[in-house]
């Protein structure tokens, strides 16, 4: 007799265990292909879409964050349940970060030490888009201000209308311009026009959320985006900055203060029409006798 074959014949159980480990075979099966397509992109956020991708039938999860130390990153089905676990994940018992799981079904001990084991997988795709994530960021930084510079305000415009699109969520987009800092960098030199720029980014990033995103486009020329916020929110902040600067004594000492133009971003919008609303609000405001704000 076939041992295999005829396993129930001897032990009434024989199904439920054939069962089992044929699943087992199976999910060692797709571990290995998943091992080896989260091998193929340094995208974090592509790797976390692969990880999803692989869990979500299993696991019923429908979407995955990453939290890092140096940002948040996300894949997801298109909704969040309201069910969530958060795993830290580790590499030599450094703390990478944490992902949190978002599932239709209830959380059990159970799914939290399935999940724990399969997360393994992600360990060192995960470190290797994280370092390939850090080298990007450092090339769009700006050297002087450390805040992002041209480069980034692209790629971040790019994803923030992907974003807004998907979920029907508006954002604005702030243009400012330092008022008379041209005369300042001709007359004072540009090491008192270093000071000025670096100061002014200190005095703006204190106005805003750790969600919103400063730009340097180069010279005096900058960008801010506010995630998830109206032209309301975008006055408020404006004015906050403005009164800063105004009662800044470096700034104010050198004539120095700042122009805004905002515009709030609707669904059918590109990145450039965006830009364009904004940069027309900026020109009203300089028009309006500087040191003020403008909305288109």
């Amino acid at each position: 007799m076939d041992y295999i074959s005829h396993l129930d014949a001897i032990n009434p159980e024989a199904d439920n265990m054939l069962a089992a480990w044929s699943q087992y075979a199976s999910l060692n099966n797709e571990a290995d292909r998943l091992i080896e397509q989260l091998q193929t992109t340094l995208d974090v956020e592509q790797i976390l879409g692969i990880y999803l991708g692989a869990i979500a039938n299993h696991f019923k999860i429908n979407t995955v964050e990453l939290d890092t130390f140096h940002g948040k990153f996300e894949a997801t089905n298109g909704h969040k349940s309201k069910q969530s676990i958060t795993l830290p994940i580790r590499i030599h018992d450094r703390l990478m970060g944490r992902i949190t799981y978002f599932s239709d079904r209830a959380i059990t001990d159970v799914l939290m030490s399935s999940l724990a084991n399969y997360q393994k997988k992600l360990v060192y795709p995960l470190r290797n888009g994280l370092a390939f994530w850090q080298l990007h960021q450092m090339a769009m930084k700006d050297p002087l201000t450390g805040i992002g510079n041209r480069a980034m305000f692209d790629d971040t415009m790019a994803r923030q209308i992907q974003h807004a699109v998907r979920f029907e969520e508006s954002f604005v987009l702030m243009l400012l311009d330092l008022d008379n800092f041209k005369q300042v960098n001709d007359n004072h030199g540009h090491l008192v026009g270093d000071d000025i720029l670096t100061r002014f980014v200190n005095i703006s990033n204190d106005c805003l959320r750790g969600t919103d995103q400063m730009f340097r486009f180069g010279g005096d020329e900058f960008a801010i985006i506010l995630e998830k916020e109206n032209l309301e929110t975008a006055k408020m902040v404006a004015a906050r900055i403005n009164r800063a600067v105004n009662k800044d004594h470096m700034l104010t000492k050198y004539g120095v203060s700042v122009s805004i133009g905002c515009a709030a971003s609707n669904e059918s919008e590109a990145p450039t029409d965006l830009f364009a609303k904004a940069d027309k609000a900026l020109y009203a405001a300089k028009d309006a006798g500087k040191n003020c704000m403008k909305t288109a």
